[in-house]
């Protein structure tokens, strides 16, 4: 039996498709022995438009921004978009919901483990996500 998990995904972690062609998405439903369900915030999906558009690959990205738009639950934490940052918009939704954060970033992993949230890694040498 399989239990489900809600797996919130940092903006580092999106972006592993442009760097490595690695599609989080897709790798939660498979790498995973639970059952993942792709979720987000707002302000993260600011941070890859910004991400995004320095690159050069703007078809690309607009696809794959529509991917994350389809398939990935986007919450909305703050009235206050302009100062609204992503790192402290994922701990507390994933403290509010109890979900597991997915990201590269350091600071945010400490973060996380502070808080007692769990992180789901992307082991490149596996090139797979793994729960931490």
């Amino acid at each position: 039996m399989r239990f489900m998990i809600l797996a919130i995904v940092d903006t580092s972690a999106f972006l592993l498709f442009f760097e490595k062609l690695f599609d989080v998405i897709e790798h939660l439903g498979e790498d995973l022995d639970e059952k993942a369900i792709c979720a987000t915030t707002d302000s993260v999906m600011r941070e890859l438009h910004t991400h995004l558009v320095e690159k050069s690959r703007a078809d690309l990205a607009a696809k794959y921004i529509e991917k994350i738009y389809e398939e990935c639950h986007i919450y909305t934490l703050s009235e206050d978009y302009e100062k609204e940052e992503a790192d402290p918009d994922i701990i507390r939704l994933a403290s509010a919901i109890k979900g597991h954060i997915l990201t590269l970033d350091k600071d945010l992993k400490r973060e996380a483990k502070r808080h007692g949230i769990k992180l789901i890694v992307y082991r490149d040498s596996k090139k797979m996500l793994e729960i931490e």
